[in-house]
């Protein structure tokens, strides 16, 4: 158990060493919530295919009460801060917690949301999602879930919707 302890606080440490972008800031203990666990709230993998790891949070806003998915990801002139999805809950939730989890996707075969039948799959929607690298598996506060992932064709990263935590 002092092992996994130590794990942990030296990945908090690592995190705290990183400048996140002027809006965002790591949430406290309370705001990640007796229910989650700080693993996560931050994860990391070579996303983008690169040989350098990227680092994926959930972050807290410090201009409005709210959340982001945001991943420093490495360039080919170092590393740079992408925002990938942002909720802004209002006043009336200044003090809520965080409402959305991340870990790594594994590489396979995911069905889309399309593929469920929540609505028809377009043409840059496939109804089976084959993921050959790591990448972001996103659970949302309403029981939505994505997986961002990196797309080399077009240098960034993609989402796609795979239906609710219920489907799965």
């Amino acid at each position: 158990m002092q092992i996994i302890s130590l794990i942990l606080m030296l990945f908090s440490f690592e995190a705290l060493a990183l400048e996140f972008p002027g809006d965002w800031r790591l949430p406290t203990e309370k705001e990640i919530g007796a229910d989650s666990q700080p693993k996560m709230t931050r994860i990391e993998s070579d996303f983008n295919q690169d040989g350098k790891l990227d680092h994926a949070f959930l972050l807290k806003s410090i201009n409005y009460p709210g959340e982001g998915l945001v991943v420093y990801v490495s360039t080919t002139t170092g590393y740079e801060w992408q925002v990938l999805d942002r909720v802004e809950w209002g006043e009336e939730y200044a003090n809520a917690r965080l409402k959305m989890r991340i870990k790594i996707a594994r590489p396979g075969r995911y069905k889309t949301a399309c593929a469920l039948g929540y609505w028809a799959c377009g043409p840059e929607e496939p109804e089976v999602l084959e993921l050959k690298q790591a990448a972001i598996y996103q659970d949302r506060f309403d029981g939505a879930i994505a997986v961002w992932f990196w797309d080399k064709g077009i240098n960034q990263f993609k989402k796609v919707w795979l239906g609710t935590s219920g489907d799965r």
